[in-house]
């Protein structure tokens, strides 16, 4: 489906950037035509979204049946006012990628993976992957197939 709004279009490497700036990541998967969507901490690494989570629940059920997903992300930059309603509007920058989610199980990738999230997220200095941790965690991959993003800011 084509961008309403192409006026608002980024270029893909924006997107991108916008992706890479994110903290937090919305997870869109479905389940016998019931959609689900959960917040995690992520990162972009070359053409794959990594994130990490226990071995067992919901969203590690849907992904092993369909993994077949969306990715969303959004800033919030402001608010433009107005004097009714409807004139009010919101400064924002987004993104919205499809993909593949595949489970991680190469050590290399893992390491890679668990390190640039760790680093991506940590509060300063971290102590290396061990391979205790990663025995213990599952890391998913989002292969990208498409990357779209949007933008309103102020003028």
């Amino acid at each position: 489906m084509e961008m309403r709004r192409l006026d608002r279009a980024v270029e893909k490497k924006v997107a991108l950037e916008y992706l890479q700036e994110a903290q937090v990541g919305y997870l869109a998967l479905a389940e016998d035509n019931v959609p689900y969507i959960v917040p995690l901490n992520f990162v972009l690494l070359e053409n794959s979204v990594y994130f990490h989570c226990a071995p067992q629940g919901r969203k590690i059920d849907i992904l092993r049946k369909n993994p077949l997903c969306s990715f969303a992300i959004s800033f919030l930059d402001g608010i433009s006012g107005g004097s009714a309603a409807c004139e009010y509007g919101a400064f924002y920058r987004s993104t919205l990628i499809t993909g593949v989610a595949r489970f991680v199980e190469e050590p290399s990738e893992k390491f890679l993976a668990l390190t640039a999230l760790t680093a991506k997220h940590a509060l300063g200095e971290f102590a290396p992957v061990s391979h205790t941790g990663m025995a213990r965690t599952t890391v998913i991959a989002i292969d990208i197939m498409s990357v779209s993003g949007k933008a309103r800011r102020a003028r």
